[in-house]
């Protein structure tokens, strides 16, 4: 049951570190990773594979957004690149003069920190690896309870779940579309949501002016999401952009308890206010 008490019911709340447009920390980093466990969070890592197999952390599918790779290596696909072709360039320092020397990690090295720590969980947001030997790489480690799959492709969630059914899945559903939005969760429950644990609904905001409810899906569709959800033993996440702390106390009274967010420590403080 969740408690709302002050001091403790802040910690019942289980958030996601979104990498992809993380404005506390370099995406996809060691650094990154560990910043969202020390502040109670579950960071996310979006997976790649190398031309020799490794399996790394990386959002996009070049180095040129991330790292300061020079021409024209930043505009190869890092699937052509070895590992340690990849490791040459930093991660960090795009980011800020205090990060330089931030590499990209590789899965394994991430796994090697959390086998260490049985309470701690990890997002994998799949991007472009065989799945495989990802099922391998985390069944040599034995974190699979500790592991979130996450992608919007239901196939793959499936794959996942049926070569490590421990490893929880999630299906990440985009908002800009409330119709289409609808129309997938709708798919997803006529499914009896097989083969899933979290479905992730992305939260985009109306257009100005339309500002009784901040949303483009309405807050009763998301109240009924929320319990059907539960009706099921599953969970339902939200990611909401542009999030402000006073959109949050909306969600939370709805029953949400998931939430991936761009703002880690941003979202704890409030997360804190709220509940004392």
């Amino acid at each position: 049951m969740i408690t709302t008490s002050g001091r403790t019911g802040w910690r019942n709340v289980r958030w996601q570190a979104h990498q992809n447009s993380n404005s506390e920390m370099p995406e996809n980093t060691m650094m990154a990773v560990e910043y969202a466990w020390e502040l109670g969070g579950i960071p996310e890592l979006d997976i790649r594979q190398t031309a020799d197999g490794i399996i790394i952390g990386l959002h996009d599918a070049t180095l040129r957004r991330t790292t300061d790779a020079s021409e024209p290596l930043s505009e190869k696909p890092v699937s052509t690149m070895t590992f340690e072709e990849v490791r040459e360039w930093d991660a960090g320092i795009k980011f800020g003069e205090s990060f330089r020397g931030e590499k990209i990690p590789s899965l394994e090295q991430v796994l090697t920190v959390l086998a260490k720590h049985p309470e701690r969980e990890l997002y994998l947001d799949y991007k472009q690896v065989d799945l495989e030997s990802l099922a391998e790489l985390i069944r040599r480690f034995g974190v699979g309870s500790q592991i979130i799959f996450a992608h919007n492709d239901y196939n793959n969630c499936r794959t996942v779940k049926q070569l490590l059914p421990e490893v929880r899945t999630m299906l990440w559903v985009p908002g800009r579309d409330p119709e289409a939005s609808m129309r997938k969760f709708e798919e997803m429950r006529q499914a009896d949501f097989a083969s899933l644990d979290i479905i992730q609904l992305h939260l985009i905001d109306v257009e100005e002016g339309e500002r009784s409810w901040r949303y483009r899906l309405s807050r009763p569709y998301l109240e009924s999401a929320c319990r059907l959800m539960e009706q099921h033993g599953l969970e339902l996440e939200v990611l909401p952009f542009h999030f402000d702390e006073t959109s949050l106390p909306a969600l939370l009274d709805i029953g949400i308890r998931r939430f991936a967010v761009d703002e880690p420590r941003v979202f704890v403080e409030a997360l804190k206010r709220y509940f004392a």
